[in-house]
Parts: structure tokens; sequence; C-alpha cells
């Protein structure tokens, strides 16, 4: 028999031990395309948060202890290895230079990029020709100075025989997703200029690649997709040698699949009619893909969003067709999705549940017409730490603002849940209120043993995909444009508001916020500079909250810098009182010197922000 007690006050199994306890984050799954042989990228905390290359199937390291596979392109990285005939290449951010290893017991690393003893280059997201296997397409970052503004990026290749690097292309701000033909004779690849971010305004482009003494030439570029400001095409693969597959929000403002036919020179959609869901998530670190080819290309299966969650398709892209909707797909995150071998009618990738750890996955596909999957762990990333009975599952709403169905808001309830209490009679469970980072990202329905430390005992907690957030399609993401730091504030507290009053689902008089990053930028602006800075009861700024705009647009990287600019609607030359402003920094009193912060406020940093000023 439950016991009833206050909201907030139960106890509960679910510790602060529990929550930080070891569990695996896996930053990427490769596939070998000569061997079939599944590898993952995971993440050690015990290790200094190394990252290890492993042999999926065998659980073995292929990297030493001594090195660790990320990169710091544009700061956030991603894709730092590739696999192929046996030998792993990947990016060693210690010293910033590429190497090579085969995957035997004892192999050491190789570096294949030339000496660089100022640090002042970064590789990432590499493509091994297929043909001439010495021969990788890579990003490459130069950095000449220590301000982070002055980056060059371009498309190099490495010739791993020599240890050389060559030009490939060069001209955009930045660059992502080189990719080889399967012949080898056309590349494509994916860039974008300032002020866009790769979700806003990025271009596909291919070229025809001749190997002359050696090295890469190409020739005959051609545009294929997007549009500078308004179209953003990404994510391209290679269906066949003359196929591209990619995604774009050029039709319906929702990143939708596409194929472009080099024989014909033109582009068309995949799908019969076009969907209101994306097909593909921001690019803030490479190789998110987001589907992966089945069979000999003629489908391929496509992940979608909805309701903060990852839903599942099977699309025939031979024809302009319908989606086939996989039912029940249990994983409300799956990233990283890649063919399981040549030919597979399966694929792998990185998934996380909403009710128990997730892990690295296989999934294999039947016939059509229905697909039927099965689903193998391949690796899990922990052990269910707690019984279901203490895990909350996630409520999605969909909020109209004003009671405007053409304004939602978006936002993910967990209530509280504990099997031996409940609140006192007529009471309402106090609400912490979630702010996500980016702002151009969501909050996901994805297990987290940190909500439910405080949902266990008796907390509400409610993320918000307020105006600005991803996932919901170009126009609501384009709806914070000059408004960071008031609309998704706002819409924070409309959602405890309306779910408090309207719904009568949490205690909206009782309610406190948190958020890190981006996220911390909201929560110290809900503190000082919000027209109602005493809504929260209580306020967290974690990790890289950020506090003085000011200083944020003279130290943040290049790659986010004229981001801001749309965010505030300029710069700081142009609008500076915007920025003082909006900064919670020069507003923490008012004119008359009042203290504007007048509830418990906690403020946490993490050194790893060096590009985020405190």
């Amino acid at each position: 028999m439950p016991k009833r007690a206050p909201y907030g006050t139960w106890s509960s199994p679910i510790t602060l031990e529990t929550v930080v306890s070891s569990s695996i984050v896996f930053d990427d799954v490769l596939v070998d395309p000569i061997t079939s042989v599944v590898y993952h990228i995971e993440e050690r905390p015990d290790e200094g948060g190394r990252s290890v290359i492993v042999n999926t199937a065998k659980n073995r390291d292929v990297i030493p202890s001594d090195f660790n596979a990320r990169n710091a392109v544009n700061e956030y990285g991603g894709a730092p290895a590739v696999v192929y005939g046996g030998t792993v290449y990947f990016s060693n951010i210690s010293d910033g230079r590429v190497y090579s290893v085969e995957d035997k017991e004892g192999s050491q690393p190789i570096p294949v990029s030339p000496e660089d003893p100022n640090k002042q280059y970064r590789y990432a997201n590499f493509a091994v020709h297929p043909v001439q296997t010495n021969l990788i397409a890579s990003i490459l970052e130069y950095h000449p100075d220590d301000n982070p503004q002055n980056v060059v990026t371009t498309l190099c290749v490495i010739d791993t025989a020599t240890a050389t690097r060559t030009g490939l292309v060069e001209g955009a701000d930045f660059y992502a997703s080189p990719v080889f033909n399967p012949s080898g004779t056309r590349i494509a690849w994916q860039e974008w200029y300032q002020p866009d971010m790769p979700f806003e305004g990025a271009l596909i482009y291919i070229a025809d690649v001749s190997i002359e003494d050696g090295a890469i030439v190409l020739s005959n570029r051609t545009y294929v997709a997007g549009e500078k400001l308004k179209v953003s095409a990404t994510y391209p693969t290679w269906i066949s040698d003359t196929t591209l597959l990619y995604t774009s929000d050029e039709s319906n403002g929702f990143q939708n699949p596409f194929i472009y036919s080099t024989t014909t020179g033109s582009p068309r959609a995949a799908l019969a009619n076009p969907i209101d869901r994306d097909f593909a998530e921001p690019a803030w670190y490479f190789g998110l893909y987001p589907y992966a080819l089945l069979g000999d290309g003629s489908y391929g299966a496509f992940t979608a969003f909805q309701d903060g969650r990852n839903i599942l398709y099977v699309l025939n892209l031979t024809e302009p067709s319908d989606p086939v909707l996989i039912p029940d797909f249990p994983f409300v995150v799956a990233q990283h999705l890649k063919q399981s071998g040549r030919n597979a009618t399966s694929f792998v990738f990185t998934a996380s549940l909403n009710n128990q750890p997730g892990g690295v996955l296989l999934c294999t596909l039947g016939a059509a017409p229905s697909f039927a999957p099965t689903y193998e762990y391949l690796k899990r990333s922990a052990a269910q730490p707690v019984s279901d009975d203490y895990i909350s599952l996630p409520q999605p709403f969909t909020l109209p603002k004003g009671g405007d169905p053409n304004d939602p808001l978006y936002a993910i309830l967990y209530l509280p849940k504990n099997p031996d209490f409940e609140g006192l009679e007529g009471e309402k469970p106090p609400c912490i209120t979630h702010v996500h980072g980016g702002p151009t990202s969501m909050s996901t329905q994805a297990l987290s043993l940190q909500k439910m430390y405080f949902t266990s005992r008796g907390f509400a907690w409610l993320d918000v995909n307020y105006r600005g957030s991803s996932g919901y399609g170009r126009a609501y993401i384009e709806r914070l444009a000059g408004n960071w730091g008031i609309l998704d504030n706002q819409d924070c507290e409309d959602a405890v508001t309306i779910l408090g009053e309207d719904r009568n689902l949490v205690d909206n008089k009782r309610a406190a916020v948190r958020g890190g990053s981006a996220g911390g930028y909201t929560t110290l602006c809900s503190v000082t500079t919000a027209e109602n800075n005493r809504y929260y009861r209580a306020a967290t700024s974690a990790y890289g909250g950020i506090s003085d705009l000011v200083l944020l647009a003279q130290a943040t990287e290049k790659f986010e810098l004229q981001y801001m600019y749309k965010l505030l609607g300029g710069s700081p030359e142009e609008i500076p009182e915007v920025y003082k402003a909006r900064s919670p920094y020069y507003n923490v009193v008012d004119s008359s010197g009042v203290p504007r912060i007048t509830i418990p406020l906690l403020v946490s940093c993490d050194c790893a922000y060096t590009h985020i000023p405190y």
C-alpha cells in the first residue's frame, strides 16, 4: 500500500551513485564495406573521457590506451574514424594527426598525415577511395592562430602511403560528408557559408574524379541541391555510380529524402507526397546519418521525428513512393545508421529507449510489404539499473499557445512515479522545467536517470521544445530568429502554466528551471532579463550557461559566430543595445540598483566548454 507523503519528499532507490554509474556513451558505429565487420566508438569516463574504437563482435579495443579517437572540427567534432579492408583510420585528438591501425591483436597505430608540431590542423569525416585505397578524402580545419574565428576549412586528400596531404576543394566556409560513388569516379560533398548553419542553408555538389600520377583530380563540379539562407540539403550518399540520395527541406520546410541522377542531371523527390516530418536532425556533429540503404539500394531505412522521438520508415527508392511505417519502433533515438554489409537488408545504429538503457543495435528487416523487423543488441550501454516501477514514461504534449492551434508549443512531461508513495490528496507535484541547449536542438524521450532521480522523489519533470527547437520543421526553428532570450523563456513559462492551470498536472506555483549551454542562457535570463523574473522558485545554470553575449560574440568559434547574429538580430556592432539588454551579466540589478535575482540560483561550469565565456 503506497504511503501518502508530500510530493518532492519521497525516498527512492535511484541515488546520485545510480545516476553517475558507469554507462557507455556510443559516439559512432562503423561498418567495414569490404569485410562487413562492425565497430563502434565508445566514451570511457574512467579513462579521462577517452573515445575508443572497439571491434563490436569481439569486444576488443582496436586502438591502444594512449590514443583518443576524437576530433574538434567545428569544436563539436564527430565522424573521427573510418574502416576499410580491416584497417581503421582515425583522428587522434591528442596530437591532431590521422593514424591507421590494423584490426589485429597488438597492432600499433601508424601516423598517415603530416607532422603537425604546432597542432594547427584538424581532420574529420573520412572517405576512402574505393580503388586507390591509400587516398582518403577528409575535412581539413586549419587554425593559423589562437583566434577560433580565423579557421580555414577545406576538403583535402590524405595519401596514407606517404603521409602527405593535398588540397581537394576550397572556397566555402564549411564542408561535410565527402562520399565517393562505388567505382570511385565521382565524389559528393556538402558545403555552406556564413551566416548559415548547415540546417539553414547548405548545398550539395558532385564532381568527376580521376586519378593522375597517384593523386585525385576533380573536374566538372556540378550543383545538386540547396540554397544559401533558404534551403538545407544534407547527408549525401551514393546509391549507385549515377544516383545520389540526400535529404532537403526544399519542398515543404521539413527534411525529406531526395534523389539526384547524374544521367538526367536533375533531382526528384523520393516521396510520392511530402511528409511534414523531419527525416534528419541538425548536423551539430559529423556523421549523424539518419538513414541506411538496404539490399542493392532499391530500398532505404529512414528515421524521422515525431513528438520528440524517432520513428522508422522503409522507402522504395526506385520510384516516388509512400513510405512504409514500421510499427512500434521501440527506440526513441536512433542515430548513425549504416548498412551492415554489402547488399544487406539490415542496418546497425546507436539507440536509446525511454524505459531502459540503449546500445549498439542491429535491425534486420523482412520482405515487403511489411518489412517486419527483428532487433539484436550488439552491445548494451548498461544493465537495467532500477526496477521499471520507478521509471516514469514520457508524455508528449502539443500545447496551443493562447488557445491557437496554429501556434503550437511542444513539451514532454514525466510525472512522479514511485510504487511506495503517492502525493497528498489535492496536491499537485512541483515541476522541474528543463531547457535544452542549442538552441536549435531538442529534448528527446530517451531514458535519463537524472530525470528519474527527481520523478521517483515526487517531482514532475518537463522538457520544453520551445520555438527554435528542431524536429518540428524549418518554420518552427526560424521562429526564434531575432528573439533568442525572449521567446524561449516565454515558451518555458507558458508550458508550465498550461500544464498546471489548464491540464491540472503540475503545480506551476512551485516550478524550478534548469539548463546548460544555450539552455543555461535561457535559465539565467529567466531570473534576470525576463519580464516575470520571479516566475520560478529556484534555478540552475549548468555547464556552459551563457551570461555575456558580448563576450560570446568575441570568443565563440567560427562555426556558430554568425548563427548568434541571426538569433539576436544582428552583430554586436549593429545592435549593441540588444546584446546588453539580453545578457544576464549586465542585468543582475535593475536601473535603480535593486537586485533582479530574488530566488536561489546555482551556477556550475564545465572547463571543456572553452568556446563559451561564463
